[in-house]
């Protein structure tokens, strides 16, 4: 197990975008808040602008939810494209530099090499997209409060309960759901990886894109894409159980800080689309680890 980890910190190591990409995007928001890029309030037209204190309690805590999970939202989009390119090269670089010789030199099995990269996108990068999140989070709160003191805006507050739970729930949501999810996409890029003799991305992004556009010519359907399409959109169907629509008629009104986690993990984590997904991730897993082992190392 111990080598295990090992192989692990070595992916680490070797890929620092990891957690080099996050460190900038949190540079980033702290610095536009300084430099005074971000601000809070006032909202509106510049005939007919609103100070932030002046909304009702239930806009703020709207509008500051809203901004919560977006920012958030962006640490998770770029961490997901991190592991996007990550699992693509996992393999592929191995070959494309010899390294592979040297690490199968090594009382290493070819199982164990890919199932460390595998966890790396599946478990590492998620956890340290939600410690970003949560960081944006706070960086954001703690700006938005100095810039209110600063302002001396009456009844304002970036500190409000429903508003920080409701974030904070939504970006655990997220990286809890990611995780089983996204493991057939990982593992698919990974056999494209461990299979390409050059361009592992045109491998991995084709075949979807012609079968998708084969059954929408021959058959005049959209299978293959809506299946694409709602693998990747999955674990938003949680914070769309969050949308109650709003009896005072304006529309409707995220109420993420209302979701009943328990609830909605159980009815994610027994749906068969999430159970099928990791039998195909172990499948393509499986052809990754045999791909590694009988592909000619320098090709």
């Amino acid at each position: 197990m111990s080598r295990f980890f090992w192989l692990i910190r070595r992916e680490i190591w070797e890929n620092k975008s990891i957690w080099v990409a996050p460190l900038i995007v949190l540079a980033c928001l702290l610095l536009a808040f300084v430099t005074g890029i971000v601000h809070v309030g006032p909202f509106g037209s510049e005939a007919a602008a609103t100070p932030f204190g002046s909304l009702a309690p239930e806009k703020q805590t709207k509008l500051l939810l809203v901004v919560y999970v977006g920012f958030a939202f962006v640490v998770y989009l770029v961490m997901g494209v991190i592991a996007f390119f990550y699992s693509l090269d996992a393999l592929y670089a191995d070959r494309r530099d010899r390294s592979v010789l040297f690490w199968k030199s090594l009382p290493l099995s070819d199982a164990e090499t890919v199932l460390s990269k595998f966890a790396t996108a599946v478990v590492v990068i998620p956890l340290v997209a939600l410690v970003g999140a949560l960081l944006a989070q706070l960086i954001v709160a703690a700006g938005g409060s100095v810039m209110i003191a600063m302002s001396a805006e009456p009844n304002a507050t970036v500190w409000q309960h429903d508003a920080i739970v409701g974030a904070v729930t939504a970006v655990f949501v997220a990286c809890g759901t990611a995780m089983l999810w996204y493991a057939p996409l990982v593992a698919y890029l990974m056999l494209a990886s461990a299979w390409a003799p050059k361009g592992p991305f045109l491998w991995a992004v084709l075949p979807p894109v012609a079968l998708s556009l084969l059954e929408k010519v021959v058959l005049g359907s959209g299978h293959v894409g809506n299946f694409v399409a709602d693998r990747i959109r999955g674990p938003m169907r949680l914070l769309e159980s969050g949308m109650h629509a709003d009896p005072g008629g304006d529309g409707t009104t995220l109420r993420l800080s209302e979701i009943n986690i328990a609830a909605s993990l159980k009815e994610f984590y027994s749906s068969p689309e999430l159970w099928l997904g990791v039998i195909a991730a172990g499948l393509l897993l499986a052809g990754a680890v045999w791909v590694r082992r009988y592909r000619d190392e320098t090709t």
